[in-house]
C-alpha cells in the first residue's frame, strides 16, 4: 500500500508530545504499530482527505451529469426553465440526503412536475427545499376553507347605546 522510499529521501522529524497526546497515541495506535507508524497513518489520511476535497468532481465520458450535487440551469428542460433556480437548489438538498441522483430520476421528477399546476410547481419545490425532502409532492389546497370573518356572528358587537352593531 505504501511506497518504500530510500532512506535518503525521508526526512527525520522529532516530535514532543504533551502527556495527554501521548496517552491518546498509546491507546489508539494498536499493538501492531509503532508511534511513528501511527502518526504517518494519520498524516496520510489527512493528506488524502485534503486532496479529495481539493479536486472538483470532473465528468468523464459516459458519466451521468445528474449524479452530482450541483446541476446547472441549462440541464433543466425548456418548459420548466422558470423553476430552474428552485430545481437546482433542491437537487443539492436531494443529493445531500443521499437520494438517487441520475438522469432517469431527473426525467421522472420533471415528468411529475409537469402534472402540477403552475403555482403548484413553485410551492412543491419551495416546500421540498424547506423540508429537506428527497422527492416532490403536489401541495393540495385544504378542503376546509375558512369562512370570511366579516360574516361571522361573533363579529357583531353589543353596546348599551346602539344595541348590536356589525
Amino acid at each position: 500500500m505504501y511506497t518504500n522510499y530510500p532512506m535518503s529521501d525521508k526526512i527525520k522529524v522529532a516530535v514532543y508530545l504533551d502527556p495527554e497526546l501521548n496517552d491518546f497515541l498509546e491507546k489508539n495506535k494498536g499493538e501492531e504499530l509503532k508511534k511513528s507508524q501511527y502518526i504517518r497513518t494519520i498524516l496520510r489520511k489527512e493528506m488524502r482527505m485534503k486532496q479529495n476535497k481539493a479536486k472538483p468532481k470532473q465528468l468523464t465520458n459516459g458519466s451521468d451529469p445528474f449524479a452530482s450535487s450541483v446541476i446547472s440551469p441549462n440541464m433543466i428542460p425548456g418548459d420548466l426553465k422558470e423553476y430552474a433556480d428552485l430545481i437546482v437548489e433542491w437537487w443539492a438538498v436531494r443529493h445531500r440526503n443521499k437520494a438517487t441522483c441520475s438522469t432517469s430520476v431527473s426525467e421522472r421528477i420533471f415528468k411529475k412536475l409537469r402534472t402540477f399546476p403552475p403555482q403548484g410547481k413553485k410551492n412543491a419545490l419551495e416546500k421540498a427545499i424547506a423540508g429537506g425532502w428527497k422527492d416532490i409532492y403536489e401541495i393540495k389546497e385544504s378542503k376546509f376553507t375558512e369562512e370570511p370573518k366579516n360574516n361571522h356572528p361573533a363579529q357583531r358587537v353589543f353596546t348599551a347605546k346602539g344595541g348590536f352593531e356589525s
